[in-house]
């Protein structure tokens, strides 16, 4: 019998998860409240008689919504539901890293206290921990996602510059942690073969950097001028970017690469804008390629 995976939310990474799995070994369910149809998977619009009837065959979830602040909404709706079924072998959660807060430049890891300096990371905090206690009721195990920045086919410092869109923020000594979807999808598949019990795993590349330097460095390969650098006091930043920058922390994936043997495809961002710029990030048929 096949796995059939119930992806809720069909967003950037988890359409990238879905093109990567064995199509021979997997059925795939995702919904989208945008998408009609996929040659992936089934699509589903967000009808929760359909949900259900789908939950009856599904032997893994991955759930890959933004919580709200009563953390996540498919907790909410079809946790107890998910509990009781006694096919579900696995649980995947995507979180961020916002949930670590500020560290003024310092490494976290996965023992490292979560102490989050926003909304949106309480929230993320809040739907980590819901789907953490179902240890204390059930044996499925749960592996939470905690993500930082992402980036990939038409989501890079590239498209940003191509499009004309691309600022530079100076702040001193601020660094950002990122990592390419591709290495997102390669860990979360290796986690759902391993069948570990409930862990917390940080998905993320080996170079913390400013986007500064990855902008430049991305001009510099398109052979442009760099974008224009604004000091982060006089940014005209939304609520949200300025939260994101108040944020200043180095993330450690040294877990995924002792627990799930990860050998990242892009461990800096150099390789994986290299990697980009041999494929027009702005052709759709070009996006499997350059993912690989």
């Amino acid at each position: 019998m096949k796995n059939h995976l119930l992806i809720f939310g069909y967003g950037y990474t988890a359409r990238t998860i879905a093109r990567i799995l064995n199509k021979g070994e997997w059925d795939i369910s995702a919904t989208s409240r945008s998408k009609t149809s996929d040659k992936y998977c089934t699509i589903l619009r967000y009808n929760e008689l359909e949900i259900k009837e789908v939950l009856k065959n599904a032997t893994h979830i991955l759930i890959s919504i933004p919580p709200n602040d009563k953390g996540d909404v498919v907790f909410q709706k079809f946790g107890k539901l998910i509990t009781n079924c006694k096919n579900i072998k696995w649980i995947g959660y995507f979180s961020s890293t916002a949930v670590y807060g500020n560290h003024n430049g310092g490494w976290v890891d996965e023992t490292t206290d979560t102490s989050p300096s926003s909304r949106r990371g309480e929230n993320r905090k809040l739907a980590e921990n819901q789907w953490l206690e179902l240890k204390k009721v059930s044996s499925i195990p749960v592996n939470i996602f905690r993500l930082s920045g992402i980036y990939g086919p038409n989501r890079n410092a590239l498209s940003q510059i191509k499009a004309g869109r691309a600022v530079s923020i100076n702040k001193k000594h601020q660094v950002f942690s990122r990592v390419h979807v591709s290495d997102i999808s390669q860990t979360v598949e290796a986690a759902m073969n391993m069948r570990l019990q409930s862990e917390v795993f940080n998905v993320t590349d080996d170079y913390p950097c400013s986007s500064i330097e990855v902008n430049n460095y991305a001009a510099s390969i398109l052979k442009t001028n760099s974008p224009k650098v604004i000091d982060f006091a006089e940014a005209d930043l939304s609520k949200m970017a300025k939260e994101f920058y108040n944020d200043n922390r180095r993330v450690s994936n040294k877990k995924i690469k002792e627990k799930l043997s990860i050998i990242l495809k892009f461990p800096t961002y150099r390789e994986g804008i290299d990697r980009l710029f041999q494929f027009d990030s702005h052709d759709n048929s070009n996006i499997e390629n350059a993912e690989d």
